[in-house]
């Protein structure tokens, strides 16, 4: 059993009585590790929650602007053009894109889909690949021999399409 000094009449009593035997006065008790660990997981989880309120209202009113127009019509006026043909033993496409962007606002990293069919018209294969240059607003940009990686040898045909940009 271990001992302490009372913080009232300094007569020692033991750790463990709740209050001094010859003055009353209640012991002092020492907190646990346990609970200062709570104390201060409890203080920084409080501390975040707070920062995040407060960042909460501003990312959901940026959000909300009407200023800010939607991804389906970013894409609406992006227009895609272009021709392919396989290179590399017929097995790699290489595709000319002409992307025409009618935004007020610049656009980059341009994701592009082509699906390709065989003879029958059965779809076969599907490349994606993102182009990360920059179409000024309003503007046009040429890529040429953009490689669009391999693609299945009876692939006789293709179409591409824009699946989305970043502003």
């Amino acid at each position: 059993m271990a001992l302490t000094k009372c913080k009232e009449c300094g007569t020692e009593i033991s750790t463990k009585a709740e209050q001094c035997p010859k003055c009353g006065a209640k012991a002092k008790k020492k907190t646990s590790l346990f609970a200062w660990i709570c104390a201060v997981v409890f203080g920084f989880w409080m501390i975040g929650y707070i920062f995040q309120r407060l960042e909460a209202p501003n990312s959901a009113s940026a959000s909300a602007s009407p200023s800010a127009p939607s991804a389906e019509t970013i894409l609406q006026n992006v227009k895609l053009d272009f021709s392919w043909k396989k290179a590399g033993f017929d097995s790699i496409m290489k595709a000319d894109f002409t992307v025409t962007n009618n935004n007020a606002f610049a656009i980059k990293d341009i994701e592009i889909t082509c699906t390709h069919s065989a003879n029958s018209g059965t779809v076969i294969d599907r490349n994606n690949r993102t182009i990360y240059e920059i179409v000024k607003a309003n503007g046009k940009r040429k890529f040429a021999d953009f490689d669009m990686g391999f693609i299945h040898s009876q692939a006789t045909s293709s179409s591409c399409q824009v699946m989305s940009v970043k502003m």
